[in-house]
């Protein structure tokens, strides 16, 4: 009797795992109640104190590039794994994300910043590939706002991925941590 209750309770265990779980594209299978939390963890690359993010492509019809217009160049392992990660047709240099984190004690070094747990940053990158553009959110003061604009103006260029027809303006969302 012992045995026959344990392996109905394993074979309903065995069938519900088989109805609970969905494929992914890498050929895992995951718990569909702990989907959403994998859903939401895609388009992020995490790096020590930092993460970043691609949230939307910010274009007009008229404002993309050709692959002709763009130097492509082929790229590194890391390059290509943080294009995918971020599901983005630009491709940050392997060193950017070490540099922006070598930043944190400058960008947290006053009183004010100390009061900082994290500083949130939306990162335009126009169509050339070039940092355009940056909004911080949330509230920072006048001091830390200058010294993020250094740490912006010395972000390299990304490099378009290969294999795109177009390559047009995203917006990505950039979040250091103290």
């Amino acid at each position: 009797m012992f045995k026959t209750t344990v392996f109905k309770k394993l074979s309903v265990l065995a069938i519900s795992c088989l109805v609970w779980t969905f494929p992914l594209g890498n050929g895992s299978a995951v718990a569909q109640q702990n989907s959403e939390a994998i859903e939401n963890s895609f388009n992020v690359v995490q790096f020590h104190k930092l993460s970043l993010q691609k949230l939307i492509a910010v274009s007009r019809q008229d404002d993309f590039s050709k692959p002709e217009e763009l130097e492509l160049s082929p790229l590194s392992q890391v390059e290509e794994n943080i294009a995918r990660d971020l599901n983005s047709h630009w491709a940050w240099p392997e060193h950017t994300l070490e540099m922006i984190d070598s930043y944190s004690p400058f960008l947290f070094r006053t009183k004010k910043s100390q009061d900082l747990s994290e500083v949130k940053i939306l990162l335009d990158v126009n169509a050339k590939g070039r940092v355009s553009g940056f909004e911080v959110v949330g509230n920072v003061d006048k001091g830390t706002k200058e010294r993020l604009d250094h740490m912006i103006r010395k972000l390299p260029n990304c490099k378009p991925v290969p294999g795109y027809s177009i390559y047009s303006p995203e917006r990505f969302e950039l979040t250091i941590n103290k």
